[in-house]
């Protein structure tokens, strides 16, 4: 029985990949900092969860992975976790430990639109930590997958602005005209089990997003069109958007931020996706939208 070690897995895509796996002939090691969070995946089978932290001895309890999966990542930053922190150097630690071990393969969950001369720290981290991938590992077989949004029943994006939606009369738009490529969960989970054991994918870096490219008001108005819902929606410009969003990061709920925004100024689309090396047809929101209300 093979052995799938996973960082991250207690989120919203960790946890549909973990879920997939447990119909597999497969041992399923969690990593999490907090088991609360993983109390939904207990029931399945074959899982093994454990709680770590800063000192915790990580080499001793991966070892015997055949496979290493990474799906950490944070959209806020806060007092405890910076980007730079939980995207760049947890990956040079993991990576160290994983040359140390000599696991064999190693597949990374990052961003669309990762780059060093990102706009945002966010997409200035995502593309140091696979930096860090590609420079340390030596004999492990690496794939890092760079998504759109993902979205899915619990996704913090769609399922953010039905929320909104639902009791606001009124939104006010920032950056209306950011354009993405949703890309079903569902679907990129498929692709991510594909790549376990295909030497095809090795040591490659796939852009994914789904089938149709949507602006930000465009997205919102699916939304309501699903919903049955009428409301009014101002478009901001750049100068009302960068106003707003700095009164938003005032609230003790972070929304959005101005990393965020930053991140929202550049087009969050794939100019070949490789999505469809893995699949022939790719999940639409607006269907999603419309079967799920």
């Amino acid at each position: 029985m093979r052995t799938v070690a996973i960082f991250g897995g207690s989120g919203f895509i960790g946890s549909r990949l973990i879920a997939h796996l447990a119909k597999q002939k497969i041992q399923i090691r969690l990593f999490t900092q907090k088991k609360v969070k993983a109390n939904h995946l207990k029931v399945l089978p074959n899982l093994k969860l454990f709680e770590y932290n800063e000192t915790t001895d990580l080499k001793m309890l991966l070892a015997g992975s055949d496979v290493v999966i990474n799906c950490i990542g944070i959209l806020h930053e806060d007092k405890k976790n910076s980007f730079h922190q939980i995207h760049a150097l947890w990956l040079k630690k993991l990576t160290h430990i994983l040359n140390q071990l000599k696991i064999k393969r190693f597949i990374h969950l990052s961003a669309l639109g990762a780059s060093k001369e990102g706009p945002s720290n966010y997409l200035q981290s995502k593309f140091e930590g696979e930096t860090y991938i590609k420079k340390n590992l030596k004999t492990t077989a690496w794939t890092i997958f760079r998504p759109s949004i993902v979205y899915g029943e619990q996704d913090s994006f769609i399922n953010l602005f039905r929320k909104l939606l639902n009791f606001l009369p009124i939104l006010m738009l920032v950056s209306p005209q950011a354009k993405f490529q949703p890309i079903a969960c569902e679907d990129l989970v498929e692709m991510m089990l594909k790549t376990l054991q295909d030497k095809k994918t090795f040591n490659k870096t796939y852009h994914v997003g789904g089938p149709k490219v949507y602006s930000f008001i465009e997205i919102i108005r699916l939304i309501l069109e699903a919903s049955g819902q009428k409301r009014i929606i101002i478009p901001l410009p750049k100068s009302l958007s960068w106003m707003m969003v700095w009164f938003l990061e005032l609230l003790p709920v972070k929304l959005i931020t101005r990393d965020n925004l930053k991140s929202m100024s550049v087009d969050n689309i794939v100019n070949i996706n490789d999505a469809y090396q893995f699949k022939s047809t790719l999940k639409d929101l607006a269907i999603y939208l419309k079967e799920t209300g």
